[in-house]
């Protein structure tokens, strides 16, 4: 069962361990694997995306499942020293911890001879660069509602210790043409992890974003507000706000950190709007953290989605409904939510999802929860504790994206029965047409994994035949029996 040894790979294995069934936590990290198999027997590759010094960024199809989703390329070639493959690594690490709705969403990694192979959500709309181009310049509104999914990343990436490095209109993507409002921040290569308090070096960045103390000495996350400060100014004018005819002199106007206001693009820009810039644009000890800006009138007051309250209560209801007491059935909610949805299964439940996040952290907390839907009339807190309780699986005290939409989406549409099939065949990894203890073991904690005995009690929580195997029928009668 389960896959051939490979020889030693650059791209590491993701181990956790268990003692007991109950102990079992799936995380949408769970399944952001390598895989073993050849990249292109389990993808077809399509047309250039996009090109740069790492390699390519190409459409693909997942054979199996019909997905549509986009691969980065990187050529190993390139990779000339053990430093090289260490920033590797560390993109591979930090994507497969990410989980937000405005953050692109990696889906697995491949490695062969001569390639390493990201995996990850495909966003129809483009650039938010692009968009730029063709618009010059975006209404306060639009700005606001833009720059509130990028502060809500950066509080995300920031509460947990991750500074992106490269914030930039390139690097933020458009779900849709018809939504561009709504966007994705990609590319982590030059992204770090930090020490809270304490500051990094390294001068990386984009000459029109990069923030002065990152040409000049340590720094910390706040660099990234610079940056936002940046895209922020450049939304509303059209223009950037150091300007010069070749990065030395864009870099000398970001050292002195001079700017203004003048020009026909701002005489219709609010004061609030220029206040935010005003906190954003400064030496980095005065500057705005992502929640101080969150907490600013101008974004804090805009209102990114109008939800339909029919739709809340709906998406209520079905949070009521949610138990995690099977693991497995817990686990291929998981599976399905974070492998086989798209943004149209998951456009509702994002925006829902949006609404309640009060703060814009990213994640929902039981107060949070208690004013989105206590307060209207809808339940008591002890029901909100009841959610808590069965949603929070990973027990870190809020419901994270992936737990909010594998509640909140109506279960019957997520367990469809293509659904149920395709996750089937995923788990059922050699084909035999059932799931054994070893499987489970290899697509729940990867192939290193230990005691086998939890994957044997785990079988016969579903096993009602006795034959220590899981078929096809014994595994959607295991979700299905909820209904």
């Amino acid at each position: 069962m389960g896959c051939i040894p490979s020889k030693k790979k650059t791209i590491p294995e993701t181990t956790s361990y268990v003692n007991k069934v109950e102990d079992l936590r799936v995380l949408p990290s769970t399944f952001v694997q390598i895989n073993q198999r050849s990249f292109l027997k389990v993808y077809k590759l399509g047309r250039s995306l996009g090109s740069g010094a790492f390699g390519e960024v190409r459409f693909c199809t997942h054979k199996k499942t019909g997905a549509r989703r986009a691969v980065k390329i990187f050529k190993k070639d390139i990779f000339t020293s053990e430093a090289d493959k260490e920033k590797l690594v560390k993109e591979i690490e930090i994507l497969r911890i990410l989980d937000h709705p405005s953050i692109v969403r990696a889906y697995e990694f491949f490695e062969d001879t001569t390639d390493f192979y990201i995996v990850m959500e495909h966003c129809r709309g483009g650039e938010l660069f692009e968009e730029i181009m063709k618009k010059k310049h975006f209404k306060e509104e639009e700005t606001a509602s833009i720059m509130k999914q990028i502060f809500s990343c950066l509080a995300y990436i920031h509460s947990k210790h991750i500074i992106h490095r490269d914030l930039k209109p390139e690097n933020i993507l458009l779900d849709d043409h018809a939504d561009f409002l709504n966007i994705k921040l990609i590319d982590f290569g030059t992204a770090t992890k930090f020490t809270p308090g304490s500051k990094i070096k390294g001068s990386l960045g984009t000459a029109y974003y990069i923030a002065p103390e990152v040409l000049i000495g340590p720094y910390s996350e706040k660099c990234d507000m610079w940056s936002a400060g940046v895209i922020t100014y450049i939304l509303l004018a059209g223009y950037p706000p150091f300007e010069g005819t070749n990065d030395e002199e864009i870099i000398q106007k970001v050292k002195a950190g001079i700017f203004t206001f003048k020009g026909s693009a701002w005489n219709k820009v609010t004061e609030f709007a220029k206040d935010l810039i005003r906190h954003l644009l400064v030496p980095e000890k005065d500057r705005y953290s992502a929640a101080e800006a969150l907490n600013h009138p101008w974004i804090r007051d805009i209102n990114i989605n109008n939800i339909d309250n029919t739709k809340l209560q709906s998406t209520l209801q079905n949070l009521s409904l949610y138990t995690s007491n099977n693991k497995l059935r817990d686990a291929v909610n998981t599976y399905i939510v974070t492998q086989l949805t798209n943004n149209n299964d998951t456009k509702e439940a994002r925006d829902i999802f949006r609404a309640l996040d009060e703060n814009g952290d990213g994640k929902l907390s039981r107060e949070e929860l208690i004013k989105g839907y206590v307060r209207p009339g809808g339940i008591t807190e002890q029901d909100v504790d009841r959610i808590m309780r069965e949603v929070d699986t990973d027990l870190n005290g809020y419901i994270d994206y992936t737990e909010f939409l594998k509640a909140a989406i109506d279960q019957q549409k997520l367990a469809s029965q293509a659904n149920l099939k395709i996750t089937f065949e995923m788990f059922d990894r050699d084909g035999s047409g059932k799931i054994s203890a070893q499987e489970l073991k290899e697509m729940l904690q990867g192939e290193n994994a230990t005691n086998s005995e939890v994957w044997n009690e785990l079988i016969k929580t579903v096993d009602q035949n006795g034959d220590g195997e899981i078929d096809l029928k014994e595994f959607e009668d295991i979700i299905i029996s909820k209904f």
